[in-house]
């Protein structure tokens, strides 16, 4: 049997895992009885780009600029993004009212309003069952010892390259790094970037914590 190298076993470990972590998602409980989620796993091409797109948005979106740059220095590890996504319409007939209308027929024929983030307006249902397939993917990237964090901002320059076709997204990040990489980011703001950016734009949350809505 020919011998196979930790670099080799540390990638192919990482692609089993994610798809595990796919199953795991398609397999999360979801209302309805209903299977409306998107799925999709990044190359590395693609990951590049979705980085330099994230890392362009400074001006409009700080988070986002740093979460980009952040990821170019993922990529230097092995690493790997599942973009979930699903619609904003409702598909359950419920007629809850969370959505802001009074019926999902109404929601339905509502005009789209589109954002950086997502598209709205959106059925709560489908955003909850979005949110748990993301989260039965992290729960099983952390079973299987993967550094992991779930991401808006990768998912939303996923889904503005078009990687993905939906209107509300979120990504999950694993990484295989020797070191945890997911939770000491701020090394990836400039002392400039952290005082006239950070300091002018979040406090005040007047586009929304991570530029939702282009003024």
């Amino acid at each position: 049997m020919a011998k196979r190298m930790m670099e080799d076993l540390v990638q192919s470990g990482l692609e089993r895992a994610v798809e595990l972590m796919a199953l795991a998602a398609n397999d999360a409980w979801h209302f309805g009885g209903k299977q409306t989620l998107k799925m999709v796993y990044l190359d590395e091409d693609e990951m590049e780009e979705m980085a330099n797109y994230a890392l362009s948005l400074g001006d409009m979106s700080p988070l986002a600029a740093r979460d980009g740059r952040f990821a170019l220095e993922l990529m230097k590890e092995p690493w790997a993004v599942l973009v979930f996504g699903a619609g904003r319409k409702s598909t359950f007939n419920y007629n809850c009212g969370a959505c802001g209308f009074r019926t999902c027929a109404e929601l339905n024929k509502a005009e789209t309003m589109e954002s950086l983030t997502s598209n709205g307006p959106a059925c709560v249902f489908e955003t909850l069952n979005l949110n748990m397939a993301a989260n039965a993917a992290a729960a099983t990237a952390g079973r299987l010892g993967l550094h992991c964090r779930v991401f808006s901002t990768l998912a939303f320059a996923a889904k503005a390259l078009e990687y993905i076709d939906a209107d509300i997204v979120v990504g999950v990040a694993v990484s295989a790094a020797r070191k945890d990489p997911f939770f000491d980011r701020h090394q990836f703001w400039t002392k400039e970037e952290w005082e006239r950016v950070f300091n002018r734009e979040f406090p005040t949350f007047n586009r929304g914590f991570i530029g939702a809505v282009e003024e």
